[in-house]
This record gives structure tokens, sequence and C-alpha cells, in this order.
């Protein structure tokens, strides 16, 4: 168990190392202010989509759709019964208006985009982050509809909301698909293959120098001092995970599957309730609070969570 532990534990303190550099990029004044800004868009109009690119091109097959399409439907209804269960629970934490629907975020989508995906490919590759991005396609829709209405107030075009699936993200997974099934592997000249290689490599680092860089905007004891943070983080980090793991067990999923729940929804909290508050001018400290201390806390529930998993599972000896 030890073992396992270490193992989950060394990526994740890969990435805190990133983002420590991040956060001390931007308090020592290593860059201009608007560098996140920069690297936001970077990470999402290029070095996003080369991984996804790179990752469907390479496993993308008519067969592993077929085979993943239980997965994906489960996965879209813990998605629903987290939606549900975040309207009365966000209650606990504002009443009315704005704030609550961003506490509502917070409880139903957790940081996928970022920290997910570069925790798998770390720990397992890049056939195994592509059956992880198809589990997640429900959970990464829903946030680009769902979860961006609740973070722009009311007023602003609804519509608007699913133009932004029309991303590149979503538009490299698309693209992704229809590659990988037409076989393009194959005939993918040698230096586009080396190219998309090489611009997913650089997400992982990448994603964490933005956040540590983000986070590092606000002072620690304002982030530290959200008091209503820790319950977020209670609820998000160990009791979801533990119930909607329980729910998939009683399903029938596959042991993958079960790791899949347990890499989504042990995740830390997102990063866009820190970059959308501040463009309606709205307070972005609640976020920043959840996403610093949800990061370092998940140095010892991501690594417990997925040992006792394994355990419970039969992948690890009980002694």
């Amino acid at each position: 168990m030890l073992t396992v532990f270490n193992g989950l534990l060394t990526p994740i303190l890969y990435m805190l190392f990133f983002i420590a550099a991040g956060f001390l990029l931007r308090r020592l004044k290593a860059l201009p202010d608007n560098a996140a800004l920069v690297l936001s868009k970077l990470e999402s109009n290029l070095i996003i989509p080369a991984m996804i690119l790179n990752t469907f091109i390479r496993h993308c097959s008519r067969e592993s759709i077929v085979a993943n399409y239980p997965a994906m439907l489960l996965s879209a209804g813990l998605e629903m019964l987290l939606i549900i269960l975040s309207r009365p629970l966000s209650g606990l934490f504002a009443k009315e208006g704005y704030e609550r629907n961003l506490y509502r975020y917070e409880l139903i989508y957790p940081n996928t985009g970022f920290f997910g995906y570069a925790l798998v490919q770390a720990v397992f590759g890049s056939e195994v982050l592509y059956h992880f991005m198809l589990f997640l396609l429900p959970v990464t829709m829903g946030c680009y509809t769902l979860g961006i209405s609740l973070l722009t107030p009311a007023g602003h075009d609804a519509k608007s909301q699913w133009k932004r699936l029309l991303n590149p993200s979503m538009l490299s997974v698309a693209a992704g698909i229809l590659l990988g099934l037409a076989g393009v592997e194959k005939i993918l000249p040698q230096f586009l293959s080396d190219a998309l290689s090489a611009g997913a490599s650089l997400f992982t680092p990448l994603a964490m120098l933005l956040t540590g860089f983000t986070i590092g905007g606000f002072a620690l004891k304002d982030l530290f001092g959200q008091g209503r943070s820790y319950l977020v983080i209670l609820l998000r980090m160990i009791v979801f995970p533990a119930l909607l793991i329980a729910l998939a067990y009683l399903s029938g999923a596959s042991r993958q599957t079960l790791i899949f729940v347990l890499f989504v929804h042990a995740l830390p909290l997102g990063m866009n309730p820190v970059i959308y508050p501040p463009q309606f001018g709205r307070d972005a400290r609640p976020g920043a609070s959840m996403a610093l201390i949800s990061t370092i806390l998940s140095l010892l529930t991501l690594p417990l969570f997925y040992a006792l998993l394994l355990k419970l599972l039969g992948m690890l000896p009980m002694a």
C-alpha cells in the first residue's frame, strides 16, 4: 500500500513543484501581471489541443468507443446526481445569487482540465488518458454549458454558453476522434507526430505554472482564512468521491471505471471560479482559496483514496 501511495504522491509533488514555481514568479514579479492571460490562452489554444489530438490520433478506434460507452453513460449519470445534490447543498454556503452559484459550481466540477489530465497521463500514460478523456466527455460538456452559466451573472447572453462548446478543446476531441477512426496515425508525417508529442509534453508544467501564478496574486491570509472553503473541500474531495465510487461499484462498473471515478471526483477544485468572477466585478478570493487549499490537501487525500480503492478491488494485498 505504501508503494502505491508513494507512486501517486510523486506525480502530485511534481505538479505542485510547478505550482510553487508559478506562485513565486508572481510574488517576485518576475513576470508581468498579464502573464496569466498569456499562459491561459497558450494552454487553451495550443497546448491542450495538441495533447488531445496526440492522444486521440494514437488510440481512438471504433472498438474503443463502443467499449467505453457504458462508462460514459455512468459518468453522465454521476454528473446528473451532482447537479441535483448541488442545488440544496450550495445553500449551506450562500443564500442566493451569484455567490451561491459559484459554490454550486465548486460542488459539481473539479479540476479535470488541468490537474486530472496531467495526473492520469503521469501515472498511467497516454493510452489510459485516452479512455479517461472519453469518460470525462459528459463532465467536460457540462462544465462548458451549465458550469460556465453558473459563473456568468444573470443578464448575460445565455445562448453564448452553448457556443462555448465550440472551443479548441472540444473541437480537438471531435477532430481527434475523426482522425483516429480514419487511421491517420499510419500516414502522419514524422515531423507532425513529433510536434504533437512535444506540444503535449508541455501541458503539465505550463498548466501548473498558470495555476500557481494565478493563485500568487492573492494574499495567503485571505486564502487560508476563508472558512467555508474547508467544508466545500470536505464534500468535494471526501464525501462525494466515497459516495460516487460506491454507486459506481453497485452498478457493476469495471475496475478501470472505478479508478476513473476516483480520478475525476477526488481531484482538487478547479480554476474557473478564480478566472471568471473578476470579469464581472466579483470577488475571486473564495475560488482561489478552494483551489489552493484543495491542491495542497490532495497530497494526502488522492494517494490515500487510490491505495484504499485498489485494496478494496483486490488489486493489492490487504496486509
